[in-house]
């Protein structure tokens, strides 16, 4: 019997639709899921908003039913749809565009999406939740997600060696996540 594979490594090379179809993918089955107990981490020296799902055809509409009829979804759109499901903890550095993120006024008035900073020289990236945890070169801005060439690696799935692996980076995630409070 073949095993499948539990993580993926995803290589860009300057942009394509592999790593924003990826994303859209792991973030919708966020959507999916009940009320969960662990945080999803958001980790970036560098985060902005960007336009995430197409949403042209409608075919998000049922995920985003008060953006519906809007064309695209936003990164900072499903931030605050998934902060109805999950605590929503972002960690990023104090520069203008991080910043800037964070005041957009529909994530500063969602109840469970929390911002902390972390000192200049932080550098790691990474996404995390309860069913997956994607980790590599990728900054969480429009950038990172369609221009740059990057490689990330995604781990999902209920093998012991994924589920040690995303146990893992809870316990540095919730470490780290302590000492900015």
């Amino acid at each position: 019997m073949q095993q499948t594979p539990q993580s993926r490594d995803i290589w860009t090379h300057g942009g394509g639709w592999p790593l924003p179809d990826l994303l859209r993918s792991a973030f919708a089955s966020l959507l999916l899921l009940g009320e969960q107990q662990r945080a999803a981490y958001f980790a970036s020296p560098w985060i902005t908003d960007f336009e995430l799902f197409d949403n042209r055809f409608r075919d998000y509409a049922a995920l985003f039913p008060r953006r519906a009829d809007e064309p695209w979804i936003r990164f900072s759109d499903y931030l605050v749809a998934l902060s109805h499901k999950i605590e929503v903890r972002i960690i990023t550095t104090d520069n203008d565009r991080s910043e800037a993120f964070a005041n957009i006024p529909v994530l500063k008035t969602a109840e469970r999406l929390l911002f902390r900073s972390s000192a200049s020289k932080f550098h790691e990236k990474g996404i995390l939740a309860p069913l997956f945890y994607i980790e590599g070169s990728m900054n969480i801005t429009n950038h990172g997600v369609r221009v740059r060439g990057e490689k990330v690696i995604y781990h999902s799935g209920s093998g012991k060696d994924v589920s040690g692996k995303i146990a893992g980076a809870y316990l540095e995630f919730d470490r780290h996540w302590k000492t900015l409070a």
